[in-house]
């Protein structure tokens, strides 16, 4: 028997061609399951090839180019979960979120286990504001991640946002415990406690953070809080004090709670000795910072302490040279202790620093005209008016100039600045003195005088200052009676002997034909002249 040709003909001796139809099919699954194994790998290739590109794309930032290639990858393997999970990013930053949320709900479907899908399909939930769902998800991802105290604190938010108080606090509790001594969230749950009108659970949560850290930054600005929502502002600003010497809070928030505070109460009885504790514990924790002493000199200008706010405002200023409140501060107070030359040095120097700002203007103006310096008081007042920006603030530059201008004889520009001050404010009884008065010596526009007089003296009935200048007026229209009706309640009115006035009076009697009262009232100028 030919063995080898028989098989090689596909024959047996039975004469079938059993042989022939067995080779056939085992020849032909051996080309399926060739086939298949090469489908298979050319399949995962080619998802790993477009996966691949996705994450160049991705680390590129092309966003488009990397929504291609991920789902170049899926239409290789449509149930890749990492391709899913990588394409949902995109989506979203493509701002494509229904699709974004889609491919990440499929990816945790198919890998359930996959803590990173979990988490982002729970972030999908909480941006939707499905906060069901969500807790749904992190409640069991924190149950078997315990030391991720990220993913913890995530889930107190949403607590916190949907008011389940007392599972944030249990979790809180357990952040505490995984994080060492954090007690931020015990800060927040205590004011949703307080907004919640839980307010024993409040205290008893800030009590805690104590016992946790008798040194926690930010006890005394949550107790400051507790204490103000429950009306007691006492205690409220024991704890503002106590911020100020905590060493654990920065600087910048104790500054900023000051601000609060004292913007907020800044006409609650008190607050004065308020400024004054709090400015003093400044210079305790901080006594080589401006704030501190800024406090004390703001405290003591209201208090008209002038030599107190200025020693207040050079210590200021030695800790910062630029500091536009001191040096405000300091002219204030120099001012009224009559200090000129200290005056007019500070206000001068203020100006390098602050060349726009007509305060300071105003101060060197008045120095100079305190030292009889009136070309130099009028050049600083004439500057310093083009800063001004309020009109009554202008109107007192322009009252000043008048008075400067008269003083040197400029009587025009005088009367320009007069005019100027009353069209923004026509009941300025000094300016409408003044400008009446000066036009009496000049005995011109004699209507417009005793207008100007007139309306001073109905404005302040009973200065002699203004008497005086109305019955000059009048005594210059030739209208002596009731000149001398002025004038005499301006000599009543005197606090001391004044030799114009006398003079005045002396003339206007000799006018009514009075002559021995005339004669009496000018020997008592003379007089005082003598004296003089």
């Amino acid at each position: 028997m030919d063995i080898r040709g028989g098989v090689e003909n596909g024959t047996d001796r039975k004469g079938g061609k059993t042989i022939e139809k067995m080779k056939k099919k085992i020849i032909l699954i051996i080309t399926l399951m060739v086939s298949l194994g090469v489908t298979a790998q050319v399949d995962i290739r080619k998802n790993a090839e477009a996966f691949s590109k996705g994450l160049q794309s991705k680390y590129k930032d092309d966003v488009e180019g990397a929504i291609k290639h991920f789902e170049e990858a899926l239409k290789f393997m449509p149930d890749d979960a990492a391709s899913l999970f990588e394409l949902s990013e995109q989506y979203v930053k493509a701002n494509r979120l229904e699709e974004g949320f889609d491919a990440i709900k499929k990816a945790a479907a198919l890998d359930p286990n996959n803590k990173w899908y979990q988490m982002r399909l729970g972030l999908f939930y909480r941006n939707f504001e499905q906060y069901d769902e969500y807790i749904k998800i992190y409640e069991p991802l924190t149950a078997k991640y315990p030391g991720d105290i990220n993913m913890l604190a995530d889930l107190i938010d949403v607590y916190m946002i949907t008011k389940n108080y007392d599972k944030a606090l249990e979790k809180t509790d357990l952040l505490v415990k995984q994080a060492g001594a954090d007690t931020r969230y015990y800060h927040v749950l205590a004011n949703a406690y307080m907004d919640a009108g839980k307010e024993k659970k409040a205290l008893s949560l800030l009590d805690k953070i104590k016992a946790i850290d008798p040194n926690d930054q930010y006890i005394n600005i949550s107790l400051l809080e507790f204490y103000e929502k429950k009306g007691k502002l006492d205690q409220a600003f024991d704890e503002l004090i106590d911020a100020i010497h905590n060493e654990n809070l920065d600087f910048a928030t104790k500054a900023n709670i000051y601000e609060y505070w004292f913007n907020k109460f800044q006409d609650t009885k008190g607050i004065d000795q308020q400024a004054f504790k709090a400015g003093n514990a400044f210079i305790e924790a901080y006594p080589d910072h401006q704030l501190g002493y800024l406090i004390l000199a703001s405290y003591y200008i209201k208090r008209d302490d002038f030599q107190n706010c200025k020693t207040m405002s050079l210590k200021a200023l030695e800790f910062d040279h630029t500091n536009y409140g001191a040096w405000q501060y300091l002219v204030l107070s120099e001012a009224p202790l009559m200090e000129t030359d200290s005056l007019l040095k500070h206000a001068q120097e203020a100006l390098q620093y602050y060349p726009n700002q007509p305060v300071f203007y105003w101060f060197a103006g008045v120095s100079h005209a305190l030292k009889k310096m009136d070309n130099e008081a009028i050049g600083y007042f004439e500057k310093g008016r083009k800063y001004v920006i309020e009109k009554d603030l202008l109107a007192d530059f322009d009252s000043y100039l008048g008075d400067l201008y008269h003083s040197v004889g400029e009587e025009e520009k005088s009367f320009e600045a007069y005019d100027r001050v009353l069209r923004v404010k026509p009941d300025n009884a000094l300016v409408l003195n003044n400008y009446a008065y000066y036009l009496s010596l000049r005995k011109e526009r004699l209507d417009e005088a005793k207008t100007m007089a007139q309306h001073a003296v109905e404005l302040s009935p009973d200065n002699e200052v203004y008497l005086d200048t109305y019955a000059w007026v009048l005594y210059q229209r030739g209208e002596y009676a009731a000149a001398e009706t002025q004038m005499s309640k301006a000599v009543k009115l005197l606090k001391q002997p004044d030799k114009t006035y006398y003079q005045h009076y002396a003339d206007i009697l000799e006018k009514v034909n009075k002559p021995e009262k005339a004669a009496e009232y000018r020997e008592k100028a003379k007089a005082l002249a003598h004296e003089e």
